[in-house]
């Protein structure tokens, strides 16, 4: 009940005043007449943030309408932005490829320039052996057309002979042991391999040739002639592939045929 009772004083202290008012003592009278005043204030003055609510809610709306622009227009520059920012990238990302392909352009131009400098010394190196074997060739045939015309004797002839076939069998070990460069493509070493192989064949076969002529001036007989022709040719088609595989060897590394 005082519960009750203080509860009323708070919310409807008119009625608790107008109902006790005659056993309400002075000071309770004065004290209630005030706090009803003071209620009476509360109820029935508006406050002035009360108006202005809606005139808050009225402004923030017209901001509100006034900033849309402000976000779209910022959402435009932030669009702006990542357009510049990813044709930067997009750029780059351009000038860095193009460096690259550069790159791997003069890198494979190196390698091959590289390529053809080692195919052009390997073949100098086997015209170089072969010059080897010009003067004493010369020696030799100079030497059989003098005995077949009688002006130069069968010893002379017979010591040219042995020296062409020492001379062939020097330049077959030549060519066997001739290296092949190491940082040549495979098919271009193959090619350069096959070639050593066929003129070391090739001058071996001649070493053969010149052996059958040294028997030919030790009993003349005819058939030692003949197997020296058939060794000759053998020896002439084993030089005549080795030199086809240097070709193709040079037309590999995109070489002239013609440039040495």
């Amino acid at each position: 009940m005082k519960l009750l009772r203080i509860l009323a004083w708070i919310f409807l202290p008119f009625i608790i005043i107008a109902v006790s008012w005659k056993k309400l003592g002075k000071v309770a009278r004065i004290g209630g007449a005030i706090w009803a005043g003071l209620v009476l204030l509360i109820i029935v003055i508006p406050t002035e943030e009360k108006p202005n609510v809606t005139a808050t809610g009225e402004t923030e709306k017209v901001a509100t309408q006034e900033k849309v622009p402000e976000v779209e227009k910022a959402v435009a520059v932030v669009d702006k932005g990542t357009a510049k920012s990813d044709e930067e990238a997009e750029k780059l990302e351009k000038e860095k490829k193009a460096k690259e392909e550069a790159e791997l352009k003069a890198k494979n131009a190196a390698t091959k320039k590289a390529h053809q400098k080692e195919v052009l010394a390997f073949e100098k190196s086997v015209y170089a052996l072969e010059e080897t074997m010009s003067p004493i060739m010369s020696t030799y045939q100079e030497a059989m057309t003098g005995l077949g015309n009688g002006t130069v004797d069968i010893y002379t002839v017979y010591e040219a002979t042995e020296n062409a076939k020492k001379a062939a069998d020097h330049l077959q070990s030549k060519f066997y042991n001739l290296e092949v460069p190491e940082g040549l493509p495979k098919d271009v070493k193959t090619k350069l391999n096959g070639a050593t192989s066929d003129l070391s064949t090739a001058y071996y076969s001649k070493g053969k040739a010149f052996d059958a002529v040294l028997e030919f001036l030790d009993d003349q007989k005819p058939s030692h002639m003949s197997k020296f022709k058939d060794e000759i040719a053998m020896s002439d088609s084993f030089v005549m592939n080795g030199i086809l595989k240097i070709m193709e060897a040079k037309e590999a590394v995109r070489l002239k045929l013609d440039a040495k």
